[in-house]
This record gives structure tokens, sequence and C-alpha cells, in this order.
């Protein structure tokens, strides 16, 4: 019989840049999960590993530019949270989600604990902006206002990648056990309504799964094989985390089959240049598709 198991670690003191998270992680460990074992795969949100290295801002330190004042009138987001969009990254799309809400206003009411409250966040955050940010393509750039003081917000890491290696030698370093490190994000599914964690930097594990074109059941290639590894156990991480008050921001998954490896996500993560061209490719094919089958 196989199986895979699920801790999630409660973090009960605050988290800052004086936080020695390795240490914490694996003191919570031994209290809550039996310690670090070999090959666990800790999963962390990006929130309290910004937390560490100091990617907190604070609103009212943040000045403007013209642009971001300018934008900030016509998309009604406040200049400052406007500037830090701007700074983190290049804007890609911008989904008018308060018009949507009015339209499709019995989605957020079935999914909600209370109406106003709903309609206040959707007040205040009347766009979603998919933002590229160094070649990650994420809601609102990662920036989150959530379990932060009010005027406050974190920036995902820097670079998430080199942030779960360094937190996965530091654990090696305490306890002898090599494990896998992966960092994950809250992000907005664009095909569903709902939200998924997914991973935006990992350390010692193949973030993808290398069995394109194996074998299936009956002898044929299959078209597949390529399971994302670190997006899938940030899913099943998210199953404890929660998204409120949890104070869950650490999971440990014990008993997954991976292959270890120095790569992250940063490798697996499609190229913008290749983004675009197969865009324009898709377009192509659709209209080439339509005029084709108007023949017929």
């Amino acid at each position: 019989m196989r199986k895979v198991e699920i801790y999630g670690l409660k973090m009960s003191e605050d988290i800052n840049s004086e936080t020695d998270l390795p240490k914490l992680i694996v003191e919570e460990a031994e209290r809550q999960a039996y310690g670090i074992k070999e090959g666990d795969v800790i999963v962390i949100t990006s929130k309290i590993v910004s937390k560490v290295e100091g990617r907190t801002r604070k609103l009212s330190d943040v000045k403007p530019s013209r642009r971001a004042y300018f934008l900030s009138r016509f998309y009604k987001t406040p200049p400052e949270v406007m500037e830090l969009y701007l700074r983190e990254g290049e804007i890609k799309a911008v989904i008018p989600i308060e018009k949507l809400a009015k339209k499709y206003g019995h989605l957020f009411e079935e999914y909600t604990r209370n109406k106003e409250d709903a309609q206040k966040v959707i007040r205040e955050h009347p766009y979603i902006f998919l933002i590229d940010v160094r070649n990650r393509l994420l809601t609102w750039g990662g920036i989150d206002f959530s379990n932060s003081p009010p005027g406050y917000c974190t920036l995902i890491p820097e670079d998430p990648d080199e942030s779960a290696r360094r937190i996965r030698e530091k654990i090696r370093e305490l306890t002898g056990k090599e494990t896998a490190v992966v960092i994950a994000d809250t992000e907005w599914k664009l095909d569903k309504f709902g939200t998924v964690d997914i991973a935006i930097g990992s350390s010692g594990i193949q973030p993808v799964s290398r069995n394109f074109g194996a074998k299936d059941l009956y002898g044929k290639p299959k078209f597949g094989g390529v399971d994302d590894l670190t997006d899938l156990v940030s899913a099943s991480a998210n199953l404890l985390f929660g998204q409120t008050d949890e104070a869950i921001p650490v999971v440990i998954i014990r008993g997954l089959k991976y292959e270890r490896s120095e790569k992250g996500v940063a490798n697996v993560t499609y190229p913008m240049k290749a983004f675009r061209e197969a865009l324009r490719m898709l377009a192509w094919e659709n209209i080439k598709f339509k005029l084709l089958s108007k023949l017929f």
C-alpha cells in the first residue's frame, strides 16, 4: 500500500526579518510532525519567506510616479499600489472584476460568508492585473495585502528558487536530512471560479516528472507523463494552508516519491518570448481552421 501524509505546521510566533525560518520549521516539525524525515517535501507560503527576506512594504513610504497617478484614476487603484505594480513587473492584462461581478454576482454571493465584506473587497480591488514578474505571470504581481497590518503588503521573493535552495540547505545542516523545499503562492484561476496554490520556487525536487512519451498500459507512447509536481504539492499543501486566519504557513508532505533535482521552477517556466510566439501561432491556426472548414 502506498500513502502520502500531509502535516500542517501552525506557527504561534510572529514571523519577520529577524526570524530564523529554517530553524523554526525544524523546531515546529519536531513538535507537530514527528520531526523532519528523509525525503520530506516542505511547502512554504511565499508570504512568510517574503517577510523573512524583508520584502514587506509600507504604502506610505511608496512615492507614486506620474504614470502611476494617471493610471490609478482610470483603474480605481491607490496610486501607491499602482506604483508597486509598475515596479514589480510588466502588466500584461487587466481583468475588470468589478464589472464581471455585477454580471455574475451570484458566483461571489454563493461563495462568501458575508455579502457586505465580499462587496467591499471587490470595490477595493475592481481590477485584476496580470503582471509578468521576472518571467512569472502572477495576478497583481504576487503583491499581497492579506494577513499583513493595515497599510502594509508583501512582495514575492526576489528569487524564489534561490530562497528555496537556501532554506533546504539550512534544514539539511540542522537535521542531516535530504528534503525538498517548494515555495507556494495563491493564484486566481482564469478558467473557473476560485483560487489554487502554485509553485513559484523550488529546490531538491524535479519540478516536472520526466515521462513524456512513456508507454501506457497497452504499450502506446503517451502524450503526457509530465506532471507538474511542484504545482501539485503546492495545491495539496493548500488544503491545510487555508486563506484566512488558519496560521498554517508551512506544510510537510511525507511519503511522496519524486526525483531529486537542483532545478527550480524557473527552469520549467515558458519564456515570455515563446509564450507570445505560441499565441501568434494559435491565432493563425484558428483562422486557418475556420477558413478551411467553410470550404466543405
